[in-house]
């Protein structure tokens, strides 16, 4: 006679296989990966079937899945290139979302009477005691409930895993995934041994799900939170080197401006004693003015950056069209306003470099009031299509994602430190970028206080 157990092992094994399938696939695949991953599956259920041992209590049973679990993770590790931490995170949820489908499958069959005389996983001795013609309908059952669990688990959380978004180095989201794994296996296998009334089964197996569920829902807001950790990090580390390339900027715009200014002179003293020209004299002006400071907001750190970009575009062969209040938003400090003007001109520096129009090869910045809200506008030329992520901002076209596009998730920190609000539109091939800040009593005392 075949023992339950043994058939309930390769098919918790095909079960736990397929749900690690719907966590995993997203991430990076080694060499051959068809290949390896084929020969895993086939060794795995080939271990399933072969384990020699049936359960003879709460520890053997935990053991024996433990043990199962652990060939899934080798299997999967050998098939795709991510730090073992990333691999437990995906296998600790996936089998979180397999036990609470279990848990779900066991109440809903008990509940409905569809085997109503299945009190306990492993009680029934033999294979067909289980799956009598009559229990035709329970099966079919059970498969529903698997079916709609792992798309609905993966619905709302394992299609949120990226493997560019997984960068997990905190020691605590391990722990959680290792007490998940041992609740999932140890509690079950302690309910399995030491409950026979089908009424506790049904509330403590809807209790299993329930903490299932409770226990995927922790990991990805720790995958959630570590993630903006990261992110905001990054942020203030831009925020830092904005200040600190501010003033390295700043120096060399004086420095600049001096310059120019003792060079026009210079020329104007040649100029006189009829050593030059006039045509070569306008000329050399001409070439000087256009390192000269050529951008007056009102403001020095925001005339500071539109110099500096307009002279780093005007390189390029594309001009800066500005019509700015500096004054406006003098409730910015110097770091911010470099980080927030500078990132977004780059950004659009970027994409008006592939123009080859070169009536379009220009970006627009305007900063006005209107009403009761300071804007701020940036806006240029565009080719191609534009595609946005969940959080409503342009997903970077650098192939190294991981290092880029984070300008923006740096202007929209700092404009919603202030209250504000970003919006980006693309229509007929313009891209806008669109920030307002709400005129209220601390913006209007900052900026009086910086004016006196």
């Amino acid at each position: 006679m075949i023992s339950y157990f043994s058939f309930y092992k390769v098919l918790f094994m095909v079960q736990l296989i397929i749900v690690e399938a719907l966590f995993t696939f997203r991430l990076h695949r080694r060499k051959f990966f068809w290949i390896r991953y084929l020969s895993a599956v086939g060794v795995c259920i080939a271990c399933s079937a072969l384990l020699p041992c049936d359960p003879i209590g709460p520890i053997s049973l935990s053991l024996i899945f433990f043990l199962l679990f652990a060939l899934t993770f080798v299997g999967n590790f050998l098939c795709f290139d991510v730090p073992a931490l990333n691999l437990i995170f995906c296998l600790a949820a996936a089998y979180a979302v397999q036990h609470f489908a279990y848990c779900a499958s066991n109440c809903m069959l008990l509940l409905t009477g569809l085997n109503s005389n299945v009190y306990g996983v492993y009680t029934e001795e033999v294979l067909q005691h289980y799956l009598p013609v009559g229990e035709f309908f329970g099966n079919v059952f059970t498969f529903v409930i698997y079916y709609l669990s792992y798309y609905l688990f993966y619905l709302f959380f394992g299609r949120r895993i990226r493997n560019d978004d997984l960068h997990l180095k905190n020691i605590s989201l391990f722990a959680v995934s290792c007490v998940a794994i041992v609740l999932s296996i140890v509690v079950n296998a302690v309910v399995v041994y030491n409950t026979s009334k089908g009424d506790l089964i049904v509330v403590l197996n809807a209790y299993n799900a329930a903490c299932c569920l409770f226990i995927v829902y922790v990991l990805f807001s720790m995958l959630q939170k570590t993630h903006m950790e990261g992110e905001l990090t990054f942020v203030y580390d831009m925020l830092r080197r904005a200040r600190e390339q501010y003033e390295a900027s700043k120096k060399s715009m004086e420095l600049i401006n001096i310059k120019c200014h003792d060079l026009k002179q210079q020329i104007y003293t040649i100029g006189r004693a009829n050593f030059i020209n006039e045509t070569a004299i306008a000329e050399m002006s001409e070439a000087i003015a256009a390192y000269d400071s050529v951008v007056d907001t009102g403001y020095d750190p925001l005339d500071i950056i539109l110099t500096e970009k307009s002279l780093s575009c005007r390189g390029d062969g594309i001009s800066l069209d500005c019509m700015a209040d500096g004054m406006l938003i003098r409730f910015l400090n110097e770091a911010e306003i470099y980080s927030l003007f500078g990132n977004a001109i780059d950004n659009a520096a970027s994409a008006v470099r592939l123009l080859q129009d070169e009536d379009k090869r220009s970006i627009g910045i305007r900063v006005a009031q209107v009403k009761g809200f300071i804007t701020v506008c940036i806006y240029n030329y565009f080719e191609g299509k534009l595609f946005c992520s969940a959080d409503g901002l342009p997903v970077t076209t650098k192939n190294d994602k991981e290092n880029h596009g984070y300008g923006l998730k740096s202007i929209r920190y700092i404009v919603e430190k202030h209250g504000g609000r970003l919006s980006v539109k693309a229509e007929n091939n313009v891209f806008c970028l669109n920030i307002i800040f709400p005129v209220n009593k601390k913006t209007k005392s900052v900026q009086a206080g910086r004016s006196l």
